[in-house]
C-alpha cells in the first residue's frame, strides 16, 4: 500500500520546534532541576512502562469538532506519555493549544510536553523504546535524527492525513547531569 507522508510543512515545523525546546532546557530553566555540572549519567538504564497498544492508538472522534479532536489528542498525549516509567519522572512541562491556520498549515490542536527525567536516566534509550512501543501499536516512523547528544523521531498514527496524528518523540542529553524528553503531539486539522 502506498500511503502520504506527513505534510512536509508539519515535519519541518515541528522539528524546528523539538529543536527549540531541547535548547531550552539547559541552563536549569526548570526550577525542579537545578543547572548542574556533574559528570554524564553513570546508567543506562531507561525503564518503560507497559501499557496496552491500543492505549497509544488513536481513536477518530465522530463527529470531528475542536472538542472531540481536544479530548482525544489529551488522552493520547497522555498515554504516550504513560510509556514513560513515573518512577524516573523529574518533572512534566505541559503546553497545549489550539494553532491557527496559516496561509500553509491547517487548524490544529497541539500538545508539547517536556520531560525531565532522573539524572542517571539514559534519556536517549527511554525514547528509542517509546518509539519502538508506538511502531509496534501500529505508528509509522516519518523521519528521524541524531546527533550524540540530541535525537529526535517523527511518527504518523495513519497513512490518511485526514485522520492521522503526528508525534515527535525527542530525547536532549546536551546538559550533563540532565536528561530530557519532549513530546510533541499534532492532531489532524480541526474541521
Amino acid at each position: 500500500m502506498t500511503g502520504s507522508v506527513a505534510p512536509a510543512w508539519l515535519v519541518a515545523a515541528v522539528l524546528a520546534s523539538a529543536l527549540l525546546l531541547t535548547g531550552c532546557t539547559a541552563g536549569g530553566a526548570n526550577p525542579a532541576t537545578p543547572a548542574t555540572s556533574a559528570p554524564a549519567p553513570t546508567s543506562t538504564t531507561a525503564p518503560t512502562a507497559s501499557v496496552a497498544p491500543a492505549a497509544v492508538t488513536p481513536v477518530v472522534p465522530d463527529p470531528l469538532t475542536e472538542e472531540s479532536i481536544t479530548n482525544e489528542s489529551t488522552r493520547l498525549a497522555e498515554a504516550i506519555r504513560a510509556l514513560i516509567d513515573s518512577a524516573v519522572i523529574v518533572n512534566v512541562d505541559d503546553h497545549a493549544q489550539v494553532v491557527e491556520k496559516t496561509a500553509s498549515a491547517g487548524r490544529y490542536y497541539g500538545i508539547i510536553r517536556t520531560i525531565t527525567l532522573d539524572p542517571k536516566t539514559d534519556a536517549a534509550t527511554v525514547a528509542t523504546e517509546m518509539v519502538g512501543k508506538l511502531m509496534a501499536a501500529g505508528w509509522i516512523s516519518r523521519d528521524s535524527s541524531s546527533n550524540g547528544s540530541t535525537e529526535l523521531s517523527a511518527l504518523a498514527s495513519g497513512e490518511d492525513p485526514a485522520t492521522s496524528w503526528f508525534v515527535i518523540i525527542g530525547a536532549d542529553a546536551s546538559v550533563p547531569g540532565e536528561s530530557v524528553l519532549t513530546i510533541q503531539l499534532a492532531s489532524p486539522d480541526l474541521p
